[in-house]
């Protein structure tokens, strides 16, 4: 048995039981201890395996998470633009027009239809008209107002959809730390949180 102390594979051992330097019974004895080894250490490697895996997929889970995070928010927002269209007049810059030109039109009527019922019947119906004119300039100031409510709803929503999904990645990529996704996932997040602020600390100093 002296001589199996620095034995490192089976093919030695099954020498030494052939060169007669151990019997059939030591022989026995050491392959059964020699395969409880080597099943143990890959017992012992195969959760070590595992973890890495684990980590693996949070970290890709949450580098996706971020970029779905920046995305997804980019393009709605991009939509929330289009529809809602570029305004290139205040919304009741038409009320106040309408208001001036039915003014001016019943004035200038006024003065020059006073000698006649007919004329003064026109200008009834201008006046009128002004009203009428008037009421769906109201009517379209309060459907520009109820469109931007709706807007800034939409882009409350899309806010939110950004913010939520960065948070969650960056929770996951903290816990995938050791893996390479973690970490970059982390490191992105943070580096635009502190941008983030200090652009905040530099335009409200």
């Amino acid at each position: 048995m002296q001589n199996t102390a620095n034995i490192s594979s089976e093919e030695e051992l099954l020498q030494l039981r052939n060169e007669g330097k151990i019997t059939e019974a030591e022989y026995e004895q050491l392959r059964a201890a020699m395969e409880m080894t080597k099943k143990g250490e890959a017992e012992k490697g195969a959760p070590e395996a595992e973890g890495v895996k684990w980590k693996r997929k949070m970290g890709k889970r949450a580098f996706i998470l971020m970029l779905a995070g920046f995305i997804v928010p980019a393009i709605g927002w991009g939509i929330t633009v289009i529809i809602g269209g570029v305004e290139n007049e205040p919304a009741f810059a038409p009320l106040e027009r309408t208001r001036t030109q039915a003014d001016s039109g019943n004035t200038s009527s006024l003065r020059g239809d006073e000698q006649s019922g007919d004329r003064l019947r026109g200008v009834r119906e201008r006046r009128e008209e002004g009203v009428r004119q008037l009421k769906q300039a109201k009517q379209a100031k309060q459907a520009t107002e109820s469109k931007r409510r709706w807007l800034l709803a939409l882009v409350a929503v899309w806010g939110f959809l950004c913010v939520g999904p960065e948070i969650c990645a960056f929770v996951l990529g903290v816990i995938a730390w050791p893996d390479v996704f973690g970490k970059a996932t982390v490191v992105c997040l943070s580096s635009i949180v502190v941008l983030v602020i200090v652009f905040a600390l530099l335009f409200t100093a």
